[in-house]
């Protein structure tokens, strides 16, 4: 008896599969309403390996035939039970949505049966049916988080079913077969080192205090800047120390040579492309400190706008509001283009210049004297040159040269937007109107940083002010979008939709004053189909035309 006992516990127990065409071997039971869930078949044991052939436990071990025939036994006792025709009707109801969502999952028409089953999971959260289901497309895709995070949010609703944590527990597994387990590594012999002749590194000899880094000493033009009494040594001078910040400088200089040639070529050119950091340009001119500066081409003001605004280095907030104009003061009070200006006429005045003409010109160790400078205004808090590093690495590196594709911005380089302002009389016109509303505006406040009379910018009080008395607004034109354009041109983000004092401080240039106008154009037309010189030239005139009545004299 014994041995027959014995030689019956050692022989296997038949296994059922899990459903039809399924081979793995399983042993079942039966979850029952009591423990709140519906009748599932489980699996009590899985013996699977974590790998891609572990059974889904949507598609491979719940026997959704089974589900249908429970389903159907728990319809005719909860039908008999319900005495309310609208509460059976609505059990009716959601009982035929699910059982289609079944019969939709069975052939293989996952999608179909999801959206099914997230209206039924939307009346009623806890079904665990409806869950199962949505978890079944997400397995046809081998979507194994979205499949668990389905479960997880039915444990929530329903945490007495044991169904919904074998599941989520399931593509929690499905997720970690896809996870690498280890990192190839070649396997390296013992004896490599033994039977092969491996010479050592040669010592690197260290440097000798004669020994100089290779930017210990740039080309002319460059120590003409940096070395004493250079042009930039006061400015070095303001934060920790001069020698130091120079050494420092000379350093970013002398490793982003070739990056500061391409940026001023391609701003000086007007190009409006993509160029990687690896590509050339085929204008650019090697600034190596030794070069003739005379039959060079020349940066102008309009291309030095471009990059301050593409770079995002002019801007306005709550904090500190930095326009183009004050960058345009900030070249013309350069020391090397003073020094150049009194070499070329010595009744030179700063005063009487205007330092925001688009066509005033720049060379290219101006405009690195100008970087250097305006790298410690904006980025204050660290030494002049870590802010010149830091305005190399964060500003220009990352946003210039790359191809710009705004519509208002191709609207102003288009040939015939650009041939209207530059005709005479229209030109004059329009800065007799930018120049009348400014100095006529009683509260003016009388700006600093102002280098002379001929220093003059547009608050967006004035622009308020010329919109207003020409009677330009509409329902379309409002105040609000007079804003937005002003702030899309100026880059300031700090401004007040009305005529208040703390707008004064905002600043706009002739040339801004220009695109302004045409961005206002576009939105008081609202007929993106028209020309945008169509557009301007009915804008334009009728504010030349309104304007004239309030300019005295000639206009």
């Amino acid at each position: 008896g014994l041995a027959a006992t014995a030689s019956s516990d050692s022989q296997p127990r038949p296994q059922k599969p899990f459903s039809p065409g399924t081979s793995m071997a399983r042993e079942t039971r039966r979850i029952g309403p009591a423990r709140g869930g519906k009748y599932k078949t489980l699996p009590r044991r899985l013996t699977y390996t974590a790998t891609a052939q572990a059974p889904r436990y949507c598609m491979d071990v719940v026997d959704f035939e089974q589900v249908l025939a429970d389903m159907s036994d728990e319809e005719e006792a909860g039908l008999a039970a319900t005495s309310s025709p609208a509460s059976r009707g609505d059990n009716e109801g959601q009982a035929a949505s699910i059982a289609d969502a079944v019969h939709l999952s069975l052939s293989a028409r996952f999608e179909e049966a999801r959206d099914v089953a997230e209206a039924v999971q939307q009346a009623d959260p806890t079904d665990s049916v409806a869950i199962c289901i949505n978890g079944a497309e997400c397995e046809s895709r081998q979507d194994w988080s979205e499949a668990a995070r389905f479960f997880l949010v039915g444990m929530g609703q329903n945490c007495q079913d044991g169904a919904l944590e074998h599941g989520f527990q399931t593509n929690v597994d499905m997720l970690r077969t896809q996870r690498h387990k280890m990192a190839d590594r070649a396997l390296a012999s013992k004896w490599d080192d033994v039977l092969t002749f491996k010479p050592r590194a040669p010592r690197l000899r260290p440097p000798s205090p004669e020994e100089k880094d290779p930017w210990w000493r740039l080309g002319p033009w460059y120590e003409e800047l940096l070395e004493d009494p250079g042009h930039l040594v006061d400015h070095l001078s303001q934060s920790g120390d001069a020698d130091e910040n120079i050494m420092e400088v000379r350093r970013i200089l002398y490793q982003n040579l070739d990056f500061l040639d391409k940026l001023y070529a391609y701003y000086r050119d007007d190009m409006n492309e993509n160029i990687a950091p690896e590509a050339t340009i085929s204008s650019v001119v090697k600034h190596d400190g030794h070069e003739d500066m005379g039959s060079e081409q020349l940066l102008k003001l309009a291309g030095w706008w471009r990059l301050l605004k593409e770079c995002k280095i002019a801007y306005g907030d709550v904090k500190q509001k930095l326009p183009v104009a004050v960058f345009d003061r900030l070249v013309v009070n350069g020391k090397l283009f003073n020094s150049k200006q009194m070499q070329a006429n010595a009744n030179y005045e700063i005063a009487e210049v205007d330092p925001h003409l688009p066509d005033l010109t720049i060379d290219f160790y101006e405009f690195v004297e100008t970087l250097v400078r305006l790298s410690y205004i904006k980025i204050p808090g660290h030494s002049p040159s870590e802010s010149f590093e830091l305005l190399i690495n964060d500003y220009l590196k990352p946003f210039a040269m790359h191809k710009q594709t705004d519509k208002a911005f191709l609207d102003w380089r288009s040939g015939a937007v650009q041939g209207y302002f530059h005709e005479e009389l229209t030109r004059w016109r329009l800065h007799r109107i930018f120049q009348h509303f400014i100095l006529t505006y009683k509260q003016n406040r009388l700006k600093s940083t102002a280098l002379g009379p001929n220093d003059v910018t547009m608050s967006f009080n004035h622009a308020f002010t010329i919109m207003e008395k020409c009677d330009l607004f509409d329902p379309q034109f409002t105040v609000k979008k007079l804003v937005e354009c002003y702030c899309k041109v100026t880059l300031d983000s700090d401004l007040l939709p009305q005529e208040h004092p703390n707008n004064q401080n905002s600043e706009m240039v002739f040339e801004e004053f220009l695109d302004f106008l045409i961005r206002c154009a576009r939105v008081k037309s609202n007929n993106s189909k028209l020309a945008t010189v169509s557009v301007l030239t009915v804008f334009v005139e009728e504010m030349m035309l309104k304007a004239g009545r309030l300019i005295p004299g000639k206009f």
